[in-house]
């Protein structure tokens, strides 16, 4: 008789694979599949597959929930990789069946920052309240000791309305003028009376953490009418390619990921393994890639057989080498489930070499 298949790791991802937020999300659940794909090719983790059942919620918290609902029956990891108004129903979720819950793709929640929730994890590049000091740090570096006045584009959901608000008082402390928080509805087409509102209050700077919509969106905009001030927006999947097709040095994009411009030997490897596996491009899988490699290295840790109280705790002690996708390692602590040290980058595009910089 033939020999029996090993059993596997059950894994679960809720996912915005389609939709209108798909665009920030469809590529985690893309790199996902073409990272453990290879590793199942090449005998799997401690001799066992590992098999991830993907469900697409479009974001909307309700096919999460049901999606949750599914994985608490069967799976050792639930995996988010969606919108924030799927978080809650999903956490609901985890904690009644103890399942460990891990953050792929989108912000970080608090309960991932110390004191951390001992089931929630996240791998995310950027975080709440650390991208707005960086952001406002960078800012003030560059304005050489001129005191500046800044302005700040959010989304009207509660995530990019409470880090814009934390920033804007954060600039406050730290000696600049400061315009309030443009909010834009997530509905809006035009983004023109926004950038007016920016414009006519004398902003030297804009921060905008948003959806790439909006961030963009409102740039773009200011562009339009004559702003010749400085932006900068937190750098998601698409701004390798707007900083390519805009080609406007006052742009900024701060971003935890190393873009793939700077052709590090990951970036060729990475994009050598997802060539004709993915519908987005290479340099959008960075972020699920990451993720990807920390429960990877979660589950080796974990050994055969795999709780998900055993999990919980082997994720809680990883220290990953990110080669280079990553300023440095990400490494938890039982209190930290975020990482020791966040590492940036920004990048603009720069007119005499006709490059990103």
């Amino acid at each position: 008789a033939p020999a029996q298949a090993p059993e596997p790791y059950r894994i679960g991802m809720t996912a915005a694979i389609t939709g209108r937020f798909s665009a920030g999300y469809a590529p985690t659940y893309e790199a996902y599949r073409a990272y453990f794909k290879r590793v199942n090719d090449a005998g799997g983790i401690n001799g066992h597959p590992v098999e991830i059942t993907y469900e697409d919620d479009r974001g909307e918290p309700q096919r999460a929930a049901a999606a949750a609902k599914k994985f608490g029956e069967s799976s050792i990891l639930m995996i988010n990789a969606s919108i924030s108004a799927t978080y809650k129903p999903v956490q609901t979720e985890a904690e009644a069946t103890k399942t460990p819950l891990l953050f792929g793709g989108g912000v970080c929640p608090r309960e991932a920052f110390p004191p951390a929730h001992p089931l929630i994890f996240c791998t995310t590049s950027y975080g709440s309240k650390w991208d707005s000091r960086m952001a406002l740090g960078f800012i003030k570096a560059q304005s050489g000791g001129k005191k500046v006045k800044v302005g700040f584009a959010a989304q009207d959901i509660p995530l990019s309305r409470i880090e814009l608000e934390f920033a804007e008082q954060l600039a406050k402390e730290m000696g600049m003028d400061t315009i309030p928080v443009v909010v834009v509805p997530g509905t809006a087409s035009d983004f023109t009376p926004f950038a007016q509102n920016l414009k006519e209050a004398g902003a030297d700077w804009v921060f905008s953490w948003a959806p790439w919509g909006v961030e963009i969106g409102v740039f773009e905009a200011l562009h339009r009418i004559g702003w010749k001030g400085n932006y900068i927006l937190y750098g998601h999947q698409p701004a390798q390619d707007e900083l390519t097709r805009l080609k406007l040095p006052n742009l900024h994009a701060l971003t935890g990921n190393a873009m793939f411009t700077e052709n590090l030997p990951i970036h060729a490897e990475l994009t050598s393994i997802v060539k004709g596996q993915t519908t987005h491009p290479p340099h959008y899988m960075a972020e699920g890639w990451t993720s990807a490699m920390v429960l990877d290295a979660g589950l080796r840790k974990c050994g055969w057989p795999c709780s998900r109280e055993k999990l919980a705790q082997s994720l809680a002690s990883v220290n990953v080498d990110t080669k280079g996708l990553r300023g440095g390692p990400i490494e938890m602590t039982p209190e930290n489930h975020y990482r020791k040290v966040t590492y940036y980058k920004v990048y603009r595009w720069d007119a005499g070499k006709s490059a990103i910089v």
